[in-house]
């Protein structure tokens, strides 16, 4: 009976675990790059079958490309597939964008290096 357990406990953790979304992930800022002011991007996130992904949970992260100053913003929906995050950048320079998609179990992720200036 324990190894029945056991053998349970092994392939609910196995089934649980999180497995990549193929999901085509595209964002860019929709104003100019600068500090001190929230900046909109627009991330565009279709499935695996190129259909416009909903209900899923968005982020974005910055940080410096020195891996200082991070910080994640919410996404939320706009469209079908559409949505919008406003970092505040704190600092001048290079920045890694981050942008991170969950549905269900599955996540993808994608960065893009901005420059951000004053």
């Amino acid at each position: 009976m324990k190894f029945i357990a056991l053998l349970l406990c092994f392939f609910g953790s196995v089934l649980a675990q999180e497995r990549d979304g193929n999901f085509d992930i595209r964002f860019e800022p929709t104003a100019v790059l600068q500090t001190g002011a929230p900046v909109p991007f627009k991330i565009d996130v279709k499935d695996d079958l190129h259909k416009p992904l909903t209900d899923a949970k968005v982020t974005l992260q910055i940080e410096m490309t020195d891996h200082s100053n991070s910080k994640v913003f919410p996404a939320p929906a706009i469209n079908p597939g559409i949505y919008i995050a406003k970092p505040v950048f704190p600092a001048s320079g290079e920045w890694s964008v981050s942008v991170e998609v969950r549905r269900n179990d599955q996540m993808s992720a994608r960065t893009i290096v901005f420059n951000v200036r004053d």
